[in-house]
């Protein structure tokens, strides 16, 4: 994959990943409507809330994994600042070559 590309597909992750945050403020601010009239339903749309706001962080760590994992440059100073991407050569994968067994001597 051309690096160029790969950093525009990070940018596209970690936007959708705020966008889901975005939308759970969205959801706190509703929860805060609806308790005012039912605070049942307030306390479930709070609750959800909260649940969209996980997924969202959760999502924007992933995608931060990924590309610590791939490596390359970032234009991205949030995750510089909170130390989840710095840009970095990629890790290497390394791979162990069998060792075969000495001969046995014979006696």
């Amino acid at each position: 994959m051309n690096s160029g590309m790969g950093s525009v597909l990070f940018e596209v992750g970690y936007l959708l990943s705020l966008v889901v945050i975005g939308l759970s403020f969205l959801g706190f601010m509703l929860a805060m409507m609806i308790d005012e009239i039912n605070k049942k339903k307030g306390i479930v749309m709070y609750v959800l809330s909260i649940i969209l706001l996980l997924l969202g962080g959760y999502y924007y760590y992933t995608v931060g994994q990924w590309q610590k994992l791939q490596g390359g440059p970032s234009v991205n100073k949030l995750n510089y600042y909170l130390y989840i991407y710095r840009e970095q050569p990629a890790i290497q994968q390394q791979q162990l070559l069998p060792v075969p067994n000495p001969p046995q001597s014979q006696q």
